[in-house]
């Protein structure tokens, strides 16, 4: 039988390829010379071919790549270098389609998951193409430091690196280092003999932490270089700080003298001592939902707690007290950790704050405490990603492809690596869909956030993106069609936990006016926002076909469809935050001391959307893998909420009062009213939209999981369908 290969990517005019994979014919509408030069036969350029080029944010202006870095122009001969020369394996098509196959649901492979060692042996490199490529490094005079399935890192010079990938590099300063690469757009390229065998390269920073090229594992027991922790202790941490906040107080620790009472649910208080918002009174934004009061609103069935499934975290940094804090508010909300149940697997001398790079410290804690509040029985691991080479990219991509050499989980909540603008590269895709393919292959799905700042083109409140980008643009890896992209609502749950109403996550907050009599040009300036809209790089996947409005999979007017975000949603709000639980250090601008806050953004509706994807594998029996088929496969039931920006009615506002407690320094902590369903040029619509995708989950697309004579079906009866 034929099936549709789950993704599209340019060239436009890629026609079919059939490729054969265990015997099924998989169709594959347009293979990219952009992202998989060695897939799409990239054509010779002067007897050598050409690679798809990974550009680190370093070689960018400084307002792109957010560093401090400047082009000093071409590099002396003998300036040092260092790269990863990444391998395409011995069947890059195969893998992809292997990957595609076991995803779709009318495959005859749907869910024939392969074991890593078998994709190690049906796709990982020949001998003789390392040995070719060995060879060639060797002839241009880089050394092979380091070695893996995955990559082989190099070193040499500036004119040794520039005979062997046929361009030459510059050098550029960042900070007070001078790094080198080859410029943006310079045109890589590798001899004849080992095109197949090349995916692509990418240059790494010299002098920092970590920068010696060692690499993952690669299957190995343990990974060298990694610390893998003994697991976390159950039960509370042995501390002596302030208890969680008492129902119905602001949470211990808050920020400021101006802070405001707040509301365990929502419109539970009112800011009747604030002038009126919208002609009413506005409540007070939340306290940080419980995730009892998540399971509920999301009608997650009080037998599913992701008994018997494993999931990973991976995210940047590390807090030293986060199994303390993760410990401590399991116990205290009622699921404590089991023995063995939370682990940690963390490079030595990981930087918590990453540098300054995460601001003000790692997120970790409060994305493991929501995978486990959603998913109280569910195994998690942590892994913790250096802060160096290029912005943190591939130091995560070491560790996804630590969690899929090592299947260490069927569900993996990542974070972030690129922002707006600019776009990833084409060899940054590549290196992150060959992780990608291999862990659908294993039955392994990866979920990231679209990022907490809408459209990307303004960035009054947050700053931490570009304020003047070249267009709206969506995040990376959540952009990629091989990813589950959860976006961002607001949610409101009532006083019994149930489900009152949910917008699309964009938040406008407008300050009281001097004489703090009224509130100033309501609804007030962009603050955050869900992530969302088309890419200009990746086309549709077969899965969006039949889903996504025209008006937005074409809306950069190439008259090509291209993949859209989000996916799916969960819970982001500003002021319908997540309760989470820390230990926060001196000097972060808060009260030292273990606290609990409220969190919002993306990066915990992931693993919130996560750990809900675990209870729905735990109905299924068996691993969910590359999620994305199976969850368009029910768009149009009554599995999701279909979430709009006007819940209420047009001309309806919603919004809440605050400040509450927040873990963010320079947070506003004066009064202010924050308006919801505001998310810039993005609007969440009926049907399928660019801020919630196909919405929310719901009681039923759990059930839907469920083995057909669990739900009284007959197998051959209508309404009997597979995962």
């Amino acid at each position: 039988m034929r099936v549709p290969l789950p993704i599209g990517r340019r060239p436009r005019g890629g026609g079919i390829l059939g490729v054969a994979a265990a015997g099924v014919a998989i169709a594959c509408a347009g293979v990219p010379s952009s992202a998989a030069a060695f897939a799409a036969g990239h054509g010779p350029v002067g007897g050598r071919h050409g690679l798809p080029g990974y550009v680190p944010l370093w070689t960018l202006p400084s307002k792109a790549g957010g560093t401090d870095s400047a082009d000093l122009g071409p590099a002396p001969a003998g300036a040092p270098i260092a790269a990863r020369v990444y391998l395409a394996g011995r069947d890059p098509r195969g893998l992809a389609a292997y990957g595609a196959a076991v995803a779709d649901p009318h495959s005859a492979l749907f869910h024939r998951y392969l074991t890593p060692a078998e994709v190690r042996k049906r796709f990982d490199p020949a001998p003789g193409q390392v040995t070719a490529v060995r060879s060639w490094l060797a002839a241009a005079g880089l050394d092979v430091t380091a070695a893996n399935p995955h990559y082989l890192s190099v070193q040499g010079s500036a004119a040794e690196a520039a005979r062997a990938f046929g361009a030459a590099w510059h050098s550029y300063r960042v900070g007070a280092l001078t790094q080198q690469a080859p410029p943006p757009g310079a045109g890589l390229s590798v001899p004849a003999q080992v095109a197949g065998a090349v995916l692509t390269m990418a240059p790494t920073e010299i002098g920092l932490p970590g920068s010696d090229g060692e690499p993952a594992a690669g299957g190995t027991p343990a990974a060298p270089g990694r610390a893998e922790t003994a697991p976390v202790s159950p039960g509370r941490a042995g501390t002596t700080t302030p208890a969680p906040h008492a129902a119905g107080s602001a949470p211990a620790g808050s920020v400021g003298a101006a802070t405001l009472p707040c509301s365990e649910y929502y419109g539970q208080r009112r800011a009747s001592n604030l002038p009126p918002a919208y002609g009413r009174t506005a409540p007070y934004a939340g306290c940080g939902y419980t995730s009892q009061q998540l399971r509920s609103a999301y009608g997650v069935p009080a037998g599913l707690t992701g008994k018997g499934v494993r999931v990973a975290v991976v995210g940047p940094g590390h807090n030293a007290a986060t199994p303390g804090d993760v410990a401590r508010f399991a116990s205290d909300h009622g699921v404590p950790l089991r023995p063995g149940q939370f682990t940690e697997i963390i490079p030595p001398g990981l930087d918590a704050s990453c540098g300054g790079r995460e601001f003000p410290f790692a997120e970790d804690y409060m994305a493991i405490e929501a995978v486990h509040g959603m998913a109280p029985d569910a195994d998690i691991v942590y892994l913790g990603a250096k802060c160096d080479n290029d912005d943190q990219a591939l130091s995560m991509l070491d560790e996804l492809g630590t969690v899929t050499d090592r299947h260490l989980a069927e569900i993996v909540s990542g974070r972030t690596i690129r922002h707006y603008d600019p776009d990833p590269s084409p060899g940054l895709i590549a290196a992150y869909e060959q992780i990608f393919q291999r862990g659908a292959a294993e039955g392994i799905g990866f979920y990231n956030g679209t990022a907490d700042h809408g459209d990307g083109s303004n960035c009054q409140i947050s700053g931490e993106c570009d304020p003047t980008p070249s267009k709206p643009a969506i995040s990376y890896p959540a952009g990629d069609p091989w990813v589950t992209a959860v976006g961002g609502t607001s949610l409101a749950i009532g006083a019994r936990g149930q489900y009152l109403w949910e917008t699309g996550w964009g938040d406008h907050v407008a300050g009281l006016t001097p004489d703090g009599k009224s509130w100033a040009q309501l609804p007030g300036a962009f603050a955050f926002g869900g992530g969302g809209g088309p890419s200009d790089m990746l086309e549709q996947p077969s899965y969006q076909r039949e889903t996504v409005p025209e008006a937005l999979s074409q809306a950069h007017g190439s008259g090509v469809p291209m993949r859209v975000v989000p996916d799916v949603a969960a819970d982001a709000g500003f002021g319908t935050g997540v309760r989470a639980g820390i230990t926060v250090p001196p000097g972060q601008g808060l009260p030292p001391g273990y606290r609990e806050i409220a969190v919002g953004g993306t990066s915990v509706a992931t693993p919130e959307f996560a750990g809900m994807q675990a209870d729905a594998q735990q109905a299924a029996g068996e691993p969910i893998g590359f999620a994305n088929p199976v969850i368009y496969a029910r768009h149009g039931a009554s599995a999701y909420h279909d979430v709009t920006d006007h819940p209420l009615g047009q001309g309806v506002p919603l919004f809440a009062a605050g400040p509450v407690a927040n873990q963010i320094p320079g947070s506003p902590t004066e009064p202010y009213v924050d308006t919801f369903g505001l998310d810039q040029s993005l609007a969440a619509t009926p049907g399928y939209d660019d801020v919630t995708g196909l919405g929310t989950l719901t009681t039923s697309y759990f059930d839907s999981f469920r083995p057909c004579h669990q739900r009284g079906i007959g197998s051959g009866q209508a309404g009997c369908r597979t995962p």
